[in-house]
């Protein structure tokens, strides 16, 4: 029984302090219970339609002054593609629910945490306006 309690006391705390796992080529890990971070790319799910993520995420990357922007929007799924002070960006937008929307940036070819969370402000900022 103690180390059951052992075990959760450890899974709670690192839930809250946020963690990484290495297996092999992959790396997985979270923050905050918000973002997961994934090869690379940081995704976390917003509590809105997908048609209101896709939009926040375009103003996005014009208040950065993205360049070389390629848009490829699907019922389900769409992608950005752009390039934000000479860093390849991809964001995928990705329908959850009728309110709920999955978003995974990406920034630079091996990923950069601190670039994708800051995109990641930029659309959660758009979609409280």
């Amino acid at each position: 029984m103690k180390k059951i309690a052992l075990l959760v006391g450890l899974l709670a705390l690192t839930a809250l302090t946020g963690c990484a796992i290495v297996a092999g080529d992959t790396v997985m890990g979270y923050e905050s219970g918000k973002f997961v971070y994934h090869d690379g790319s940081l995704q976390s799910n917003y509590k809105a339609p997908m048609d209101q993520v896709w939009e926040a995420s375009r103003k996005a990357m014009a208040e950065l002054k993205a360049s070389d922007i390629l848009m490829d929007r699907k019922i389900e799924k769409g992608t950005i593609d752009a390039v934000v002070s000479e860093e390849k960006v991809k964001i995928t937008v990705e329908y959850l629910t009728r309110t709920d929307t999955s978003v995974s940036v990406r920034v630079g070819t091996a990923g950069s945490n601190v670039g994708a969370k800051y995109i990641h402000e930029k659309i959660e900022s758009n979609l409280r306006k």
